[in-house]
């Protein structure tokens, strides 16, 4: 009778090691995948709050351009946009490709920068 005791004893030491074993392997898989949608959420969020500030002075630059051509060619001015980061500067620069074609382009102003503020739209 104690051998059979012992051989139930070790099945159920074996029993335990595999379960062991297959639950950390379906938890790795779940933690690729958990790790990687953590990856991908981080990287848009860093986008988003990137491009927010320079997205919406491109827009005001846009829509300046439309109430009249700017004064030189390229011409450069600033403008202070409320981020979730807090104010920031944005340089917006305007350059003229062609005869009737602008490019607008809108970046983070450097410190050593001090281009004048943008012009109010409703005043031109």
């Amino acid at each position: 009778m104690r051998r059979r005791s012992m051989l139930h004893g070790g099945y159920a030491v074996m029993l335990v090691l595999v379960f062991n074993v297959l639950f950390l392997a379906m938890l790795s898989v779940a933690y690729r995948g958990v790790a990687s949608a953590l990856r991908a959420e981080s990287a848009r969020t860093l986008q988003v709050r990137r491009d927010e500030g320079a997205t919406a002075a491109l827009a005001r630059g846009l829509a300046l351009l439309e109430t009249g051509l700017p004064p030189s060619n390229p011409y450069l001015c600033c403008v202070t946009l409320d981020t979730s980061a807090g104010p920031r500067s944005f340089t917006v620069t305007f350059t003229l490709v062609d005869e009737s074609t602008w490019t607008v382009r809108a970046a983070p102003t450097l410190p050593g920068e001090n281009p004048p503020l943008m012009p109010d739209m409703l005043s031109r």
